[in-house]
Order: C-alpha cells, then structure tokens, then sequence
C-alpha cells in the first residue's frame, strides 16, 4: 500500500509542479481503479493529496509568479461553490461519477493542447490590470471550478490555465504559479465539504502525499527548463489515454443498470408518540462501512442548550414490520451535547414488499413518513420525524424486497471452497442454486467481477440465466483469475469475496451480493496471494 502510494504520489506530484494542473485527473482513477478505493474514499483523499502538492509547488513561485488580485477572486467564488459540488457529488451514483470525471478529462486534455498552442494574441497588460475585466471572467471561473473540486475531488487547474492565459492575458509560468494557489484554497475548501461522512485511510494519504509534495516541489524548481508547449502536450495525451480506462470501466456497468421499479401506494405507518421536542432533530443514513449488514443510521442533534441522554431509540417506517431497535452498546444510553450530533445503529427487521412496488407511497425525495422514537434520561418518550434525504434507507429496503423475491425462487449460495486449479493462475467458483420449489422464476442478468477477482481469460461467466422455482438444483461455475495483486487489495478488502449478481425477480431488478461463509474467504485470498506469486 506504501510502495502505491509513494508511486503515484510522485506522478501527481510532477504532473503538478509542471503544469499547475492536473494531478487529481491521475490521482482519483489510480485510487479507484489501482488501489480499489471507493469514488466516496477517493475524492477526499485526492484533495488532500492534490492540496499539498500544489502548496509545495507554488513554493518557488510565490514572489514572481503569482497573480493575488486573481488568487483573492477565483479562490473565493471557489468556496461556496466546492460545498454546493461536494453536495451534488454524494447524490450521484459512484458509476456516474467516474463517467463524469472521465468527460471532465477529456475537457482537460483538450484544454491543455490549446494552451500548449499560440493563441493567436499576446496578452495585454491593460487587461491584466482591469479590475472589472478580471472580475468578470474570474468568478465564473472560480465558480465552476470550485463546483467540480467538491463534486470530483479535482483541483479544476485544467480550467484555470485556460482562463488565465486565453482569457485573462497571463504568461504560462504566472499561470501556473497563480493556479497552484488558488488550488490549494479550493482543496482545502472541498476537504471540509467532505468531512461531515468522512471515510479516508491515512496511512496511504499520507504515503501519497509526502511523494507528492517532494515531486511537486522538484518540479516546480525545475519546470522553468523545460518547453511548456512540449509538457502540455504529452500531459494531454497521458490524461486521454486515462479517460479511455474509465469509460470502459463505467460504460459496462451503466448499461447494465435498471430504472428502479414504480411506486404505489401502501400499508398505514406505525402509530408512534406524536410529541416532537424543540430543539431536536433526526435524519437517516447508512455508513458506507456496514457492509453486508442490514442496518440504518439514526442521526440525531441536539438543537437545544443542555445535555441531550437518550437512553433508547428506534425507527418507525411502513416499509418494515417493526421497529428498528437501536441497542446500546454498554447498556447505558448516549448524551449529546449542545449542538453536537450522534449516529445510532439501529438494526433492521423483515422488510414489507409489495410484489415490484414501493408499500409506503413515497415521494421522490426518500420521505417514507418514518420516524424515531427516543426514550430520554428523564423517562419520557417523544416522536421525532426522520427524513431520508439520500434515499439511504430507500435503497436498503429496495435490496431487502429483491433478496426476498429472489429466496421465494431459489437460494444461491458461495461454496465453502474453491476447485481445482489447473495451473495455480487460475481456478473455479461453484455456485450452488438450490431452487425452493415455487411457481416463480428469477434471471440472472450477469455476474459481477469484485476488487479481489475476475473472468479467467476466454472462459465468460454465465449471463441470461433463468431459474425456476421447480428446477433441479444446478451450479453455476465461474473461472477466476486476481483482479490486482497489490498488498493493499488483500490488507484493505471489504466486498472482494462478496459476489455482485445483477437479478430481475418478483418485479424487482438490481444488484444482490452472496453472502461468503468464512471458509470461502480464506479460500480466496489464499488463492490470490498464491497465484499473484506465480
């Protein structure tokens, strides 16, 4: 994981001290796509990396190329608009995302060749000093940058150098200088858009960021050597050539995804106690963390100007059977303090389904009328309304309904080990399907490859399978070669041995993962360490 992060930490960061842009274009798809980080993990830690780097970098630069009446323009219209992308960017499915970022590349690449090109006229110092004219062109530049650094984890350079050369009438070298400022300002600024569901490992940000900041720093010294057009050119063809590894990483899966199913009205909600206290406030969430768990968030603050004691809490919503109990860990409840907040996992009973449609008629903004129950340190219980703002518990209750149309057909099951291997370079899955003897039938669209394994070389995995509740039971084999075989895939897995099978059942359609037993696990990374060695 260091080795990687020492690695790419000194790409970003000569990409960055040569250029003044650029480095997050590298950084977010190699965290992505080479250390296996989620696009929700990358973005933080890309800004933190890209951040340092461009401060490193504007270190030589300072005194003579950096332009701060533009700094102070473009760096503050870049605040406000890194939080409103951060906020946009968490609404966007993580395929979408990338699939943004890879248009937004090739923006980049495409801008850095035309900066690399004469413009045709040489800048003027009239415009340079025309405070109306850099106002003008500075905040919507400021602004639509610092809306993709909080959505993208992007410094926006690429968008910079353009408008300060082509539009402003900057030389190269102040361009550069002035852009590694004003993206400092915008990381640092999308980093606490970020810090509200922060999950970020440290050990590599820190491995990445330290090389980055030396490269940066030996660059920036050493760029006023090299031929800025000859640069810029090769960094557009570098960045090109990225882009194409994220379209066809995200195109395939984007085709492969559904329309979720219509919703339709449903079951009267729970009765709860309909006493709301001032000052007190719930949402929902689910952490990016409870993998395979089948919990929700219960996010409480404390608006009020004393201690808040819960001492119990559960979640009231149509679309589940019963409460979800959130259960204290020592048995002695929680306190929040004046103006703090507090994330409560509350476990989650059968889910009610309604054959393909949603039974709690809910809106498109998540609101399933559901709610908390919160039992004080005083004794008395209240009622709290809890929206559901990212369709967080939408989505569980979506793949609750799937899972149970998929088990009235059949049960497929991940087998305690794997088979033989031929050549120690690859080897067989059995998946077990064990069909329950109903009337219904399900289809498995295709089967998903995970961070730790993928389809052996000319042996696909089945695709189009259709299974019938009276079937004989049958396997279905898939032929397997590592994924990657970085010490970060196995020191860092959560979902590598959690199998994604894209399934239409009971009128439902999405992704079910199989859970592994244990022995499947172990069976797993032993193979990749072992064939990652061959």
């Amino acid at each position: 994981m260091v080795l990687i992060g020492l690695a790419g930490g000194l790409l970003v960061g000569t990409v960055v001290g040569l250029v003044g842009a650029g480095g997050a274009i590298i950084a977010v798809p190699a965290l992505v796509y080479v250390v296996g980080l989620s696009p929700e993990e990358a973005v933080p830690t890309s800004l933190v990396v890209v951040g340092l780097a461009s401060i490193a970098g504007a270190i030589p630069r300072l005194r003579s190329d950096v332009s701060w009446p533009l700094v102070l323009i473009i760096g503050l219209a870049g605040i406000p608009a890194s939080w409103a992308g951060a906020a946009a960017g968490s609404l966007l499915d993580p395929d979408w995302l990338m699939l943004i970022f890879a248009g937004i590349m090739i923006v980049a690449g495409l801008r850095m060749l035309s900066v690399s090109r004469p413009s045709g006229r040489p800048p003027t110092a009239s415009s340079a000093r025309n405070r109306g004219t850099l106002a003008l062109r500075g905040i919507p530049t400021g602004l639509a940058v610092g809306f993709l650094t909080g959505m993208l984890g992007v410094g926006g350079g690429f968008l910079i150098i353009p408008a300060l050369t082509l539009l402003l009438g900057l030389p190269i070298p102040r361009a550069v200088g002035t852009s590694l400022v004003i993206i400092s300002i915008n990381s640092a600024s999308g980093f606490a858009a970020h810090l509200e569901d922060l999950s970020i490992d440290w050990a590599l940000t820190a491995s990445f960021a330290a090389a980055a900041m030396a490269a940066s720093l030996t660059a920036a010294r050493a760029a006023h050597r090299l031929d800025d057009a000859v640069v810029g050119r090769v960094f557009a063809v570098m960045i090109f050539a990225v882009a194409l590894g994220v379209l066809l990483q995200t195109v395939p899966a984007l085709l492969r995804q559904e329309p979720a199913p219509p919703e339709a009205p449903a079951p009267q909600a729970q009765q709860a106690p309909q006493t709301q206290p001032a000052g007190i406030s719930a949402s929902l969430t689910v952490s990016r963390l409870s993998i395979g768990e089948r919990s929700v968030n219960l996010v409480i603050s404390n608006g009020t100007e004393t201690d808040l004691e819960i001492t119990a809490a559960a979640l009231d919503s149509p679309w589940y059977t019963g409460p979800a109990p959130w259960v204290p860990a020592d048995g002695d409840g929680t306190t929040v303090r004046p103006g703090g907040r507090v994330a409560l996992p509350a476990a989650l009973p059968a889910a009610v389904c309604a054959g393909g449609t949603d039974p709690s008629g809910a809106d498109s903004s998540g609101d399933n009328a559901a709610s908390v129950r919160l039992t004080l340190g005083d004794g008395s219980t209240h009622s709290v309304a809890a929206p559901d703002p990212y369709s967080s518990l939408a989505g569980v209750h979506g793949q609750d309904c799937l899972q149970q149309a998929v088990d009235e057909v059949a049960v497929i099951a991940l087998p305690a080990g794997l088979g033989v291997s031929e050549d120690g370079r690859s080897t067989v899955i059995s998946v077990a399907v064990t069909p329950t003897g109903g009337d219904g039938s399900l289809t498995v669209d295709a089967i998903g490859t995970t961070t730790l394994i993928t389809e052996a070389p000319g042996k696909p995995w089945p695709r189009q399978v259709e299974i019938s509740g009276n079937d004989a039971p049958s396997v279905l084999e898939l032929h397997i070669v590592p994924m990657r075989c970085d010490v970060h895939a196995l020191a860092e897995d959560k979902v590598g041995t959690r199998l994604p099978l894209e399934i239409e059942a009971g009128g439902y359609r999405g992704q079910v993962r199989l859970e592994p037993p244990p022995e499947f696990t172990a069976a797993v990374y032993e193979f990749v360490r072992s064939a990652c060695t061959q």
